[in-house]
C-alpha cells in the first residue's frame, strides 16, 4: 500500500484546499496585515513605482478618466452639486473663476483678504453680500488691484480715484 507521489501530492492539494475554505477569515486577515506592513515599509519604492507607472501610461490613463466621465455623468453632476454647496467647493469656484479671467497668482492669502474684505476700496461703501464684491485686476498684466464693488467695477469709477490721487 504504498502510495505513488502523484497520489501524496493530490492529497496534499486537497487538504490544502480544504484548510483554505475553513479559514479564509484568517488568511485574509493574514494578508491584510502582510500588505499593511510591506506598503508601511517600502513607500518610497511604491510611490516611485507609481510616478513610473503614469508616467508611462499617460495617454491610457487619461483614455480610463475620459471613459469614466463619459459613463457617470449623472453621478458626477449630482456629486458636484453636493461640493459647490461645501465651503471649499465655495471657495473653489471663486479661485476658478478668477483664474479663467486671467487674474495672476491666485493662491489662498488672495482669497482670504477678498473675503475678509467688508467695504469697497474704491467708494468705500459697506458690501450688503458677496454678489456685491468683486475682484479687481488689470486686464493686460493679470495683476490683482483691489476688491471693489459691482458699481465701481461696472462704471470704472476707481479710475477716476486712481487718476486724481496720482494728481496730488
Amino acid at each position: 500500500m504504498v502510495q505513488s507521489r502523484e497520489e501524496r501530492l493530490k492529497k496534499k492539494r486537497e487538504t490544502a484546499k480544504i484548510y483554505r475554505e475553513n479559514n479564509k477569515e484568517k488568511i485574509a486577515e493574514k494578508a491584510r496585515e502582510y500588505n499593511k506592513n510591506y506598503n508601511k515599509n517600502n513607500k518610497e519604492q511604491i510611490a516611485e513605482k507609481k510616478r513610473e507607472y503614469n508616467q508611462n501610461n499617460k495617454e491610457h490613463i487619461a483614455e480610463m478618466k475620459r471613459e469614466y466621465r463619459q459613463n457617470n455623468k449623472e453621478h458626477l453632476a449630482e456629486k458636484n452639486k453636493i461640493y459647490d454647496k461645501t465651503p471649499a467647493g465655495k471657495k473653489s469656484k471663486i479661485m476658478r473663476s478668477w483664474r479663467s479671467a486671467g487674474v495672476k497668482n491666485v493662491n489662498e492669502k488672495l482669497y482670504n483678504d477678498y473675503i475678509a474684505t467688508t467695504y469697497c476700496e474704491c467708494c468705500l461703501k459697506e458690501f450688503i453680500s458677496s454678489f456685491d464684491r468683486c475682484l479687481d485686476h488689470d486686464h493686460e498684466t493679470g495683476e490683482f488691484r483691489w476688491v471693489i464693488c459691482r458699481n465701481c467695477n461696472n462704471q470704472d469709477n476707481w479710475k477716476k480715484i486712481i487718476h486724481s490721487v496720482s494728481q496730488y
